[in-house]
């Protein structure tokens, strides 16, 4: 049985936090949580060309994105679902809004509601981000803390290799310019999105405007809620313990395919650490025993102990 303290012991703190840094320095935030960024695009979009499509993660992680798709990223459906095409040729060629009609099928209410949490998204990082890393005090460490964070975040090697695709865009400009050009031209297509689309459903028709500003009122309330949190975090109950399974996918993948096979006992042995300073929210080997199932990580249940020869 687990031990669990409340409030959290100091000591079972710093051994959490040893063991992170740890998994860190061994491979860095970045190059842990990039594949994971990727395969979870490719999940929210529909699984797009599924046949052909090359997995880089642990098949359990895929459970894991599925679930984000249908409560964190909900609202968030591939063009597909958004527009359907009659006949998509006469589509691409209509020129006024009755040939288009006649072509094509604008979900409104689904589109209204993708472009405003995008907008709410961007609105977060612009105003409510900065305020919130000062509240928590990632503003006020000294330079070797901001160094040592900056490594186990980044990473040498992962950060050399984007310098060198970012640059690549306009060879002989600063990295800082290059940034804020990007930025600065993802939010104003962002914030032009929710307008643009506007004056597309009024000349659509009025149905299509009602529908359009229903969708864009449920992205707004559905994505981030006024603290800027993910409103659909509120539905998972092990949303800690999710992160920290897809962030250790290397380690997790080495266990799935150890010979002699690892088992959960291994896990939940590694895990521990984390469960002991309630960094993740289960509590001992019999919670693992159903998340594993509930998500598919085949990693073996405990064997019975072998016997004497």
């Amino acid at each position: 049985m687990s031990l669990y303290y409340f409030p959290p012991d100091e000591t079972l703190q710093q051994r959490a936090e040893a063991k992170f840094k740890k998994l860190l320095r061994r491979k860095s935030f970045m190059k842990r949580w990039e594949p994971v960024q990727k395969e979870t695009l490719w999940v929210i979009k529909g699984r797009r060309g599924a046949k052909h499509h090359k997995k880089i993660l642990p098949s359990y992680c895929y459970n894991i994105l599925e679930l984000h798709r249908r409560t964190i990223y909900k609202l968030i459906k591939p063009l597909s679902d958004v527009i359907l095409f009659k006949n998509r040729r006469r589509a691409l060629k209509a020129k006024t809004v009755e040939e288009a009609k006649k072509a094509m099928i604008i979900e409104w209410e689904k589109l209204g509601s993708v472009f405003e949490a995008g907008e709410r998204s961007m609105w977060f990082i612009e105003n409510e981000l900065e305020r919130k890393l000062k509240r928590e005090g990632l503003f006020k460490m000294g330079k070797k803390k901001n160094d040592e964070i900056y490594r186990l975040f980044f990473g040498d090697a992962w950060i050399e290799k984007k310098f060198a695709e970012i640059q690549a865009i306009d060879p002989g400009a600063p990295l800082e310019e290059i940034l804020a050009k990007r930025h600065a031209a993802l939010a104003e297509t962002t914030k032009r999105a929710v307008p643009v689309w506007h004056q597309k459903a009024g000349e659509w028709g009025p149905g299509a405007v009602t529908q359009y500003h229903h969708g864009v009122t449920k992205g707004s309330e559905g994505f981030l809620d006024e603290k800027g949190k993910l409103a659909g975090e509120k539905k998972l109950k092990l949303k800690y313990t999710y992160e920290l399974l897809l962030l250790a996918w290397p380690e997790i993948e080495e266990m799935l395919k150890a010979k002699p096979p690892k088992t959960r006992n291994h896990l939940w042995e590694w895990l521990l650490p984390f469960s002991h300073a309630q960094w993740i929210e289960i509590k001992d080997l019999e919670q693992l025993n159903r998340l594993c199932n509930e998500i598919k990580l085949r990693l073996k249940k405990p064997g019975a102990p072998c016997k004497p020869k």
